[in-house]
C-alpha cells in the first residue's frame, strides 16, 4: 500500500505522516521545494497548480490523503486557486495515473455557521461566511463530480 499525503507539511499533513508511518504504511508527500517531511517518508517536489508535477506523485498510489490548501492569506484568488484548481488537478492526475486509488479529501468545520449554538453536524446545511470555508465546499464538489 503506498499512501500519498498533500499538505504534509501543514497542520493536518504534518500529524497524519507520522502515524501513518508508525503504522509501517509506505507514505509519499507532495511538498513544495525546501519543505520537510518525517523520516520514513518520500518526498516528491511538486505542486497541485502544476499538473505535469501531479503524473508520478499519484501513480502507484493506493490512496490519497488530499490536505493541500490556502487558508490563511489576503490574497483571496489565491485561496480559490489552491483549494479548488489544485484539487481538480489532483483528480484528473489521479483519475488518468492512479485510477485505483481511494482519493479522501479533508475539508473543515467552517463551512457550517459559525455562530452556531450547537457542534455542527454533517447533515446541517453549509453557509460560509469567508472565502476559505467558501473555496473548500467548491473542492467538495470537484470530488463529488469526480465520483
Amino acid at each position: 500500500m503506498t499512501i500519498l499525503v498533500t499538505g504534509g507539511t501543514g497542520l493536518v499533513g504534518s500529524r497524519l505522516l507520522p502515524r501513518l508511518v508508525e503504522a509501517s504504511l509506505h507514505c509519499r508527500a507532495l511538498v513544495r521545494s525546501g519543505k520537510t517531511v518525517p523520516s520514513g517518508v518520500t518526498v516528491v517536489e511538486g505542486d497541485i497548480l502544476d499538473p505535469a508535477s501531479l503524473v508520478e506523485t499519484v501513480r502507484g498510489a493506493t490512496a490519497i490523503f488530499h490536505h493541500a490548501a490556502i487558508l490563511r492569506t489576503p490574497n483571496v484568488r489565491e485561496i480559490w486557486r489552491a483549494n479548488v484548481d489544485g484539487t481538480r488537478n489532483l483528480i484528473a492526475a489521479a483519475r488518468t495515473h492512479g485510477a485505483d486509488a481511494r482519493f479522501i479529501m479533508a475539508s473543515t468545520g467552517l463551512v457550517y455557521r459559525e455562530n452556531s449554538s450547537r457542534p455542527s453536524r454533517e447533515s446541517d446545511p453549509v453557509a460560509p461566511e469567508r472565502d476559505y470555508p467558501a473555496s473548500k465546499i467548491a473542492a467538495e464538489n470537484c470530488c463529488n463530480r469526480a465520483a
